[in-house]
């Protein structure tokens, strides 16, 4: 609802009927017109922030961010065309992991990958030497073979990230590898997430 707020405020000066008709379908009291209505104070937007929410995306992000070099690494090499033709396989453990684990579903889209495979280590376990991006706790500073440093303390819990190409066939629409693609009619070739996102085919 804010988003969407927000955006007919943004947008009134370039969309302008378009803006004032959503406008006008918003829910609760407010101005006759989106063209009247003001930009919101920041102590009115003050109950959008939440730490926790901030803190936790902030700890997946850091983690993003090595994948990002480990696929960029690949890309160079020419092992991958994109982020999208790649699987992601981490391994680790400890409580970043658990976030990691709670978040399963949301890390191919968080990673810009096809796939995410997330392998629980003992906490005895050692980095696989072979690993695209091995990690070590070294003070607050993690080392990446082929000689790139990150300086991110957060990733002391996963071991190791491994990028491979994706099995599976890539989906037309959104050109994810999958399993497997629909052989619907009008659906030819869409993953079901495709397939759920597209609205019933209408006949005029």
């Amino acid at each position: 609802f804010t988003v969407v707020d927000g955006l007919a405020r943004l947008l009134a000066p370039i969309l302008s009927v378009t803006m004032d008709e959503l406008w006008r379908g918003l829910p609760g009291t407010r101005e006759a017109s989106v063209h009247m209505a003001l930009f919101p104070r920041l102590d009115e937007l003050s109950y959008l922030a939440d730490d926790e929410l901030l803190y936790t995306f902030s700890r997946l992000i850091s983690v993003r961010e090595g994948i990002n070099l480990a696929l960029e690494h690949k890309r160079q090499q020419k092992e991958i065309n994109s982020s999208l033709s790649a699987a992601v396989e981490l391994a680790g453990v400890g409580d970043r992991w658990q976030l990691l684990r709670e978040r399963e579903a949301f890390l191919p889209a968080l990673f810009g990958a096809s796939q995410v495979t997330l392998t629980d280590l003992s906490t005895d376990a050692k980095p696989d030497p072979n690993a695209d991006l091995n990690l070590e706790d070294t003070g607050g500073v993690v080392l990446k073979t082929e000689a790139i440093t990150v300086e991110r303390e957060t990733y002391r819990h996963v071991t190791t990230i491994n990028i491979r190409k994706a099995d599976g066939i890539k989906c037309e629409r959104c050109w994810r590898v999958v399993p497997e693609v629909t052989q619907a009619t009008g659906r030819e070739g869409l993953c079901p997430r495709c397939v759920g996102a597209l609205a019933e085919a209408v006949s005029l």
